[in-house]
């Protein structure tokens, strides 16, 4: 089965190749097509339908090349027993659905709670029934400032779930993404190929705030929040959550394909 590519870190794929088959040279295909070795597409090539046709086949070309070329180095992981024989930096693939970054979840609930919050017959309502919806400025500068911080930032983080319960912390980078909200990644199931930096055990768990700075400042109020919708809406399903629970592990992806 031909695999095609929908993220694909192509400086790491480029050094993969190469170490598997003993070099890539930068004037063969890469360099005729305007493909440099920082992965960087359309240097020194005519823009024309053409070339980018000619390029994206290139790239997918050599990707299933070294897909194929690391053969069995690659471990394929769906349980918690798959994560024994792991060691940091080995390849692994998985498969499952994808999730958007929690924190960009986290940052949009905060945000449309802060805008009812600020609506005159929900205070009331909450008021009445011993709430106080008051969200003061400083909170709301806060979060202003995470999410200025996960725009700034040159990687965007998600999870997958394989089928044998293991989740799988996912970190992009931006500039290989068609778009940093992840949509053309989170439609059925795909497949991850990266290395694996670190596990999760079962009785183990990550908050993604850990990852930021101001996260760490704004994870009580995430907490609280949820605490007061529910108190609001008892009989509410309020699914977001910022804590990633154990079995998993975490992964640098090198490609998610189809």
């Amino acid at each position: 089965m031909i695999a095609y590519p929908q993220y694909l870190d192509v400086p790491m794929m480029v050094s993969v190749l190469a170490s598997i088959e003993d070099g890539v040279s930068a004037d063969g295909a890469l360099r005729s097509l305007g493909i440099d070795l920082e992965g960087r597409v359309g240097s020194g090539a005519d823009p024309t339908a053409d070339n980018a046709i000619a390029q994206r086949h290139t790239v997918s070309s050599l990707f299933g090349r070294m897909r194929d070329g690391l053969g069995d180095q690659v471990a394929q992981v769906a349980a918690q027993g798959d994560l024994d024989a792991l060691t940091d930096g080995c390849f692994v693939e998985l498969s499952g659905p994808v999730t958007r970054n929690p924190m960009i979840e986290f940052v949009n609930v905060m945000e449309r709670l802060f805008a009812i919050a600020d609506i005159g017959a929900a205070a009331q309502s909450a008021a009445a029934q011993g709430i106080d919806l008051v969200v003061p400025e400083e909170t709301k500068q806060v979060f202003n400032a995470l999410r200025n911080e996960l725009h700034a930032s040159p990687v965007v983080d998600a999870t997958i779930a394989t089928d044998g319960g293991l989740t799988g912390v996912l970190s992009f980078q931006k500039s290989y993404l068609r778009h940093d909200s992840l949509d053309d990644l989170r439609f059925g199931r795909v497949r991850v190929l990266g290395k694996c930096v670190g596990t999760l055990t079962e009785d183990t768990a990550y908050n993604v705030l850990s990852r930021s700075f101001v996260g760490h400042m704004v994870a009580g109020a995430f907490t609280d929040a949820m605490s007061g919708l529910q108190q609001v809406n008892p009989e509410g399903d309020y699914p977001i959550t910022t804590t990633v629970s154990g079995p998993g592990l975490f992964v640098v992806p090198l490609a998610v394909f189809i």
